[in-house]
C-alpha cells in the first residue's frame, strides 16, 4: 500500500509538491495559536502598553549662524591727493548721497566752473542760431556744427564733473560710518582704505544644515537667532535664500536669512545659535524600543482584546526617543512597549501598565 502512495506521488510530482506547501503553510499558521493555548494555561505573558493618539509634531534644526549686514562697505580712494577734510564724525549716521570726504581738488573745481561757461556761452549761442534759422538766415549746416559744438561743451562739463566726483565722496546708502583709517592732510593713494560704511537696520544671517534638511527647509521659513554675547535677546527672521549647490569639505547647504534689527543691537561678524522649528501635521509616534526589526522589516505587538497581534509598520522621521509611524497604526491602538520580545502572535497577555497618549 505504501510503495502504491509513493509511486503515485512519484508521477503527480506537481501535485506532491502543492500538497507539501499546503501542509508547510497550514502548521506555520497553526503553530502559534497551538503553542498560544497550551501557553496560556502555563504562563502569563505581562506587559506594558500604550495607545497611541495622533498630534500635531514639530522638527527642529539648529546651526551655528553668522551675522552679515545687508549693506556694508569699505570706502576706498578711486584717486592720489592729499585729504582735505572729513566732512562726518566717526560712528556717525549719514543719508544717501551726503558728502563724507574731501580730497584737495582746487584745481579740478576751477577747470569745470571755466567749462561750464563756456557750455554757457554754446547754449546762448546755439538759442539764438535756432531763431534765425527760423526766418531762413543761417543755414542748416551752421545750425548742425553749433549743435556738434555744444555738445562737446556739454561733454567737457559732465568729465570735470566725474572727475571731481571722485575727489569728493558722498555716501552710496544711508548708514553708520565707521572709524576713519585716515586724517586730514594725509596723502592716500589710489585704493586707500578710508573708512567702513555699513546699514544695520536689517542684517542678514549666514548658516549651514545638513544635506538632509532639504527635504524640509524652504523658503520662507521662520528662524529664531540667539547669541550668549546678547544676554536673552531673540530675532525672529525668515529664510531668504538657500545655495542650490552644496559645500564641497562639509556636504551641507547655506542658507541666509534676514533679521530686522532696529536696535542696532546685531553687528557683522556676531555668531550666534539659528533654531528653526517646523510644525508637522498630525502624526502618530511611539517610543523607539517598541519597535521589532527583521528581514521583513519593522514591526510592533499590538492588543486586542489583550491578544498579541504582529503588525508591520512603516517609520518616518525620529524625532527625540520617539519615532513616527508613517502606516500601519492607526489611532487608538494599543502598542505593547515593553515585554514585546517574549511574545508571539496569537499569545494573550496580561497588561501591567496601560498609558494614554496625549
Amino acid at each position: 500500500m505504501k510503495i502504491k502512495i509513493f509511486e503515485w506521488l512519484k508521477k503527480h510530482i506537481i501535485i506532491t509538491i502543492v500538497i507539501l506547501i499546503l501542509l508547510i503553510w497550514v502548521i506555520e499558521k497553526l503553530y502559534p495559536l497551538i503553542v498560544a493555548k497550551l501557553s496560556s494555561h502555563s504562563q502569563i505573558m505581562y506587559v506594558e502598553t500604550l495607545v497611541v493618539k495622533a498630534k500635531p509634531g514639530s522638527q527642529s534644526w539648529q546651526s551655528i549662524g553668522t551675522v552679515k549686514a545687508v549693506q556694508e562697505v569699505m570706502v576706498s580712494s578711486e584717486v592720489s591727493g592729499v585729504i582735505q577734510s572729513l566732512a562726518v564724525n566717526n560712528g556717525q549716521l549719514v543719508n544717501e548721497g551726503q558728502v563724507i570726504l574731501n580730497i584737495r581738488h582746487a584745481d579740478i573745481s576751477a577747470n569745470l566752473e571755466k567749462d561750464q561757461a563756456i557750455l554757457t556761452e554754446k547754449q546762448l549761442y546755439y538759442a539764438r542760431l535756432q531763431r534765425l534759422f527760423k526766418t531762413k538766415t543761417v543755414s542748416e549746416e551752421t545750425m548742425t556744427e553749433a549743435l556738434s559744438s555744444l555738445q562737446q561743451a556739454q561733454a567737457s562739463v559732465n568729465a570735470d564733473q566725474a572727475l571731481l566726483d571722485k575727489y569728493i565722496i558722498k555716501a552710496s546708502f544711508s548708514g553708520e560710518i565707521g572709524i576713519w583709517q585716515v586724517d586730514p592732510g594725509q596723502l592716500v593713494q589710489l585704493g586707500d582704505p578710508l573708512v567702513t560704511l555699513t546699514n544695520l537696520s536689517a542684517v542678514y544671517i549666514d548658516f549651514m544644515l545638513p544635506a538632509k534638511a532639504l527635504n524640509s527647509i524652504k523658503v520662507g521659513d521662520s528662524i529664531v537667532f540667539t547669541t550668549t554675547s546678547l544676554g536673552n535677546f531673540k530675532w525672529q527672521g525668515q529664510i531668504i535664500a538657500i545655495d542650490p549647490q552644496l559645500d564641497t569639505a562639509t556636504r551641507s547647504i547655506q542658507l541666509r536669512a534676514a533679521v530686522q534689527n532696529q536696535d542696532k543691537k546685531l553687528v557683522p561678524r556676531l555668531y550666534g545659535e539659528v533654531t528653526i522649528v517646523k510644525i508637522l501635521p498630525p502624526q502618530l509616534s511611539i517610543p523607539q524600543e517598541s519597535v521589532i526589526y527583521d528581514p521583513e522589516g519593522a514591526s510592533v505587538f499590538i492588543l486586542q482584546k489583550n491578544i498579541a497581534t504582529k503588525r508591520q509598520i512603516t517609520l518616518g522621521m525620529h524625532i527625540d526617543d520617539d519615532v513616527v509611524v508613517k502606516t500601519g497604526l492607526r489611532s487608538g491602538d494599543e502598542v505593547v512597549t515593553a515585554g514585546m520580545m517574549k511574545l508571539f502572535p496569537g499569545v494573550q497577555v496580561s497588561v501591567n501598565k496601560k498609558v494614554m497618549q496625549r
